[in-house]
């Protein structure tokens, strides 16, 4: 019988995996886990000898990017621009496969919106299993990740490792008072959901929509006593989770004001990490 391929990308997590993770779970625990999240992908590729072995020569080079921001910190952008310019990276963006899933009603969107419904975050578990179903479509294609929203503690980071090997990356470090300054100047036209920024899109008149003559509003989440209490819950959850990939001796952190100006330089650095790939590919 042929034995179902898997990707280099996820086995070397596997086997190299320290010890003191793989005994927080029995082997069978892991194995059904990992199963679980994989039957259906790897009936496939073991009705087609063929694909599993292109799979497994385009996925050696496959890497699993995380990048943590603060809300309102740019992350959006640098992301696009990564995305632009290394186009062998597939975006994981675990906000958007949250509310595709909700959406078509799949067996992970109906099971997230119980709790949803309750007013409960979903479970690790559940959003591990939404990141690995890219997973496999990206590696599938020979494609590496771009891991965005997930994970956002140092729990779910080491639950994660034991199924994908986060390998780079990048913590943007933009100051609280410029983040403040960026969301405080956000205001909107409730009846339309028009959005101005007195910043760099203000209303043609303060204080006023351009097409209506309506008044704006700030909603209560944009004022800056609101955002000051979000970014102080940001980084409180994400000190430990930055500690515990400086351990790994994967990540990198840019300072700065503008995204523009940071860009640079996380092109720069990731170029340089995936230089040995290109290497790789021309031998």
């Amino acid at each position: 019988m042929m034995q179902a391929f898997v990707s280099p990308f996820i086995r070397r997590t596997i086997v190299n995996k320290p010890s003191s993770l793989l005994q927080r779970r029995s082997p069978n625990t892991i194995v059904r886990s990992f199963a679980s999240i994989y039957h259906a992908e790897m009936e496939d590729l073991s009705q087609d000898e063929t694909t599993s072995t292109s799979s497994s020569s385009s996925s050696s080079c496959a890497h699993s990017l995380l990048i943590l921001g603060k809300p309102g910190g740019g992350k959006g952008t640098i992301s696009g621009k990564i995305l632009s310019d290394f186009p062998q990276f597939r975006h994981v963006s675990t906000g958007d496969q949250l509310r595709q899933h909700v959406r078509n009603e799949t067996r992970l969107g109906l099971e997230a919106k119980k709790y949803m419904d309750e007013g409960s975050l979903v479970p690790d578990n559940v959003m591990i299993q939404m990141v690995m179903k890219d997973a496999v479509e990206a590696i599938k294609n020979g494609q590496s990740l771009l891991l965005d929203g997930f994970p956002r503690t140092m729990e779910q980071a080491v639950a994660l490792d034991e199924q994908l090997d986060v390998d780079m990356v990048i913590n943007l470090c933009i100051p609280n008072e410029t983040i403040i300054e960026r969301i405080s100047d956000r205001w909107i036209h409730p009846a339309s959901g028009r959005v101005y920024n007195y910043s760099y899109r203000p209303p043609k008149v303060t204080g006023v929509d351009d097409e209506t003559g309506e008044p704006l509003v700030q909603r209560d989440d944009d004022k800056p006593e609101s955002v000051l209490k979000r970014l102080n819950k940001y980084e409180e959850a994400t000190r430990p989770l930055v500690q515990y990939y400086e351990k790994k001796g994967v990540i990198e952190t840019f300072k700065g004001t503008e995204s523009d100006v940071i860009y640079p330089e996380v092109q720069g650095w990731l170029g340089e990490q995936l230089a040995d790939d290109v290497e790789a590919n021309t031998i």
